[in-house]
């Protein structure tokens, strides 16, 4: 089976779940909560129920791993990792910074990837070796190396006993940098990255998830990705930094010095 049709099929999940997310969208939604900051709602768990229900289909031997509970260890080689809506909070509240993002790894590396946000109708994606593109345009990530030009993006961890440790780069960039944002969705985060929208992006306690389809897609829009420290990414790292290659030692140099979680 070739990347492009992993890819292809990943698109077509992502827009079929869509449609999910777009009816619940304006609605009144009923709100559980897994925990502090970390809502699920019915559509959610819709999502996620579609684009499994696909990939068993037509997939059958495929592991998966989604964000509402799904966990299919098949020891295949071939994993799908989904998020059936990043950015939950944005979402209960009616604000479009949201995302479908799904990915699919094969022997430990993520070789497509897919972040769609349904609601401005945004379709970012790549597939190893292929470039990155948006809504079919190619994209990279910026070209600016000067941190006083630079724009940085960051989320903050569902648990809150880090409060000291996460201030402490913010504290930097703020003051270093041109300016900081805080956009509540880690998929469009990454995706923003990629299409040049945005020089630096971090954070902490995030999930496989939030992150694999990104990474990619960042890598393939010719970024680095790696954890806080310099280490190679991998989907299960507690941190991430994703940023262009021209401003990624300037920010490595301060994630460095945040203590490790």
């Amino acid at each position: 089976m070739s990347q492009s049709g992993l890819l292809s099929f990943a698109k077509k999940c992502a827009l079929y779940a869509g449609e999910i997310i777009r009816e619940g969208f304006n609605r009144v939604k009923k709100v559980d909560f897994k925990g502090i900051g970390d809502p699920v709602t019915e559509f959610d768990r819709r999502s996620e129920e579609l684009i499994v229900g696909a990939i068993r289909k037509e997939y059958p031997g495929h592991d998966i791993l989604g964000e509402e509970a799904t966990d299919i260890n098949t020891g295949y080689g071939i994993r799908w990792i989904i998020d059936p809506l990043d950015g939950t909070v944005n979402f209960t509240h009616s604000i479009p910074l949201i995302a479908i993002s799904i990915a699919v790894e094969v022997e430990g590396k993520i070789k497509a990837g897919v972040i769609y946000n349904p609601i401005l109708n945004d379709m970012y994606e790549a597939s190893a070796g292929n470039g990155a593109f948006h809504n079919g345009q190619p994209i990279r990530v910026s070209g600016i190396s000067d941190p006083e030009k630079a724009l940085v993006i960051t989320g903050f961890p569902y648990k809150r006993d880090r409060v000291d440790e996460i201030m402490k780069p913010m504290k930097t960039f703020v003051e270093k940098y041109e300016a900081f944002r805080r956009l509540g969705s880690a998929a469009i985060d990454m995706a923003y990255i990629a299409c040049g929208m945005g020089e630096v992006f971090y954070e902490e306690g995030l999930k496989p998830w939030d992150t694999a389809a990104g990474s990619l897609i960042v890598t393939e829009s010719g970024g680095i990705v790696s954890d806080y420290y310099g280490g190679e990414y991998s989907p299960e790292n507690s941190t991430i930094l994703a940023a262009n290659p021209l401003i990624y030692s300037n920010a490595l140099e301060i994630m460095k010095k945040v203590p490790k979680p």
